[in-house]
């Protein structure tokens, strides 16, 4: 694993236990984002995402492919492809395996739902942005 990959996979693992859950509305009652209006929002844009109000990551879809990069607040990337399976939106991130998230309409909320195994997690993210700026990744933080 390259460094880049490990300091990105560790953030992970501490991050993602700190995401904040959905208390205003049962997930199970969340409308699905169909696959067609996410491509249509997120192709050739960059998406911001917020865990608790605070960045978690940008995320850019590269027009008429499902290539994507994330970068994560340290500015570290990470590249991957994407796809859809009703109603999971899974990311496979070069040499750092799959995640799986519903994306759904809580209100006028956007909120991205951790799945595993099929079932929705507490861990979640608000998608507050989406932009034109092209990502700029550059090493992670190593002090």
């Amino acid at each position: 694993m390259r460094p880049i990959e490990a300091v990105a996979a560790a953030l992970l693992l501490v991050l993602l236990p700190a995401a904040s859950q959905v208390p205003e509305t049962p997930a199970a009652q969340a409308a699905n984002i169909p696959v067609g209006e996410w491509t249509a929002m997120a192709s050739g844009h960059t998406l911001t995402y917020r865990i608790d109000g605070a960045l978690w990551a940008l995320e850019h879809y590269y027009p008429g492919s499902n290539r994507v990069t994330l970068q994560l607040y340290d500015g570290s990337c990470m590249q991957g492809t994407w796809d859809y399976s009703d109603p999971l939106y899974c990311f496979h991130w070069d040499g750092q395996g799959t995640s799986c998230f519903r994306h759904v309409r809580l209100g006028e909320r956007i909120v991205i739902i951790e799945s595993q195994g099929g079932a929705d997690t507490t861990m979640t993210q608000d998608m507050t942005g989406v932009t034109d700026i092209p990502l700029q990744c550059g090493p992670a933080v190593t002090s």
